[in-house]
């Protein structure tokens, strides 16, 4: 994909905060005239302006950088969104927020099931997924698509070099999961599909059976989620080992946690592949 030196300029000054209330409502609170990122509370995004500012380092830069920095854009496609987006209004988080999936590859996922196999993951494993109906890989990129089967929340996740991790959903409060037993009796809340996948996997190396269903909320701010979860079902909060986890522990004392040895569970999962 090629940009001009025209939409370079219109992108660094399009309004990120616009964008940021549009296409991750549930990833920023606002505060006063500016925005924040909940996973890390000492950046700012002026609503006004274009731009941020974390007052914790000091660092500073315009809406192209924010993407590329914090959203794992690369610098085409976060200059492609930020001038599709340039002057249009947010729109709030509701049930007739638009929603598609990503156009459907044609089998086999190759790219899918290399990325994935790099990742740790078994290889039957995936096949698995892609044979339930709860992974395929995307036309247009080669993404690794995680998706429910009703079709209503899906996770993908860049199998390049770039990492690049996002969610869809028809409603705030949905997920995906990966059920052990037609009636779970537990839920292991993660952050990401493929930590609840890696989770899955380590429970069964360690020989653990109990009925269980493996959920991603496709990151620590989906409180929704977890708010319906725990109302529904005995539910474990397995989200990350970094500040962000420790927050979401923080906000739901009444939860049990596992929590990984590294930073997440696909990281616990690599390292005792390689034992």
């Amino acid at each position: 994909m090629y940009v001009t030196k025209e939409q370079i300029r219109q992108a660094r000054k399009a309004n990120l905060a616009d964008y940021l209330l549009r296409e991750y409502p549930a990833d920023v609170k606002i505060v006063g005239s500016s925005l924040c990122l909940r996973k890390n509370t000492s950046l700012y995004v002026k609503r006004s302006m274009p731009g941020y500012h974390d007052f914790a380092t000091g660092e500073h830069g315009n809406s192209i950088d924010f993407l590329t920095r914090y959203l794992h854009f690369t610098f085409t496609n976060a200059v492609s969104v930020l001038c599709r987006c340039s002057g249009a209004k947010p729109k709030p988080y509701s049930l007739s927020r638009p929603f598609s999936l990503p156009p459907k590859a044609e089998q086999p996922f190759r790219k899918v099931v290399d990325y994935l196999t790099g990742r740790g993951i078994p290889e039957e494993t995936v096949l698995f997924l892609i044979q339930e109906g709860l992974l395929y890989q995307d036309s247009l990129h080669a993404n690794a698509v995680f998706v429910t089967p009703d079709e209503d929340y899906c996770e993908i996740r860049g199998t390049g070099n770039k990492p690049f991790h996002g969610c869809r959903k028809k409603r705030p409060d949905k997920f995906w999961y990966l059920l052990t037993d037609s009636k779970p009796e537990t839920a292991y809340i993660c952050e990401a599909a493929i930590d609840a996948v890696s989770l899955m996997l380590i429970h069964r190396q360690q020989g653990k059976s109990d009925p269980a269903v493996y959920v991603s909320v496709g990151g620590v701010s989906n409180q929704q989620t977890i708010d319906r979860l725990k109302k529904r079902i005995s539910t474990v909060l397995a989200v990350d080992n970094d500040p962000a986890g420790d927050e979401c522990r923080a906000r739901n004392p009444d939860l049990s946690s596992l929590i990984p040895a590294g930073k997440d569970w696909n990281d616990d999962l690599r390292n005792s592949n390689a034992l």
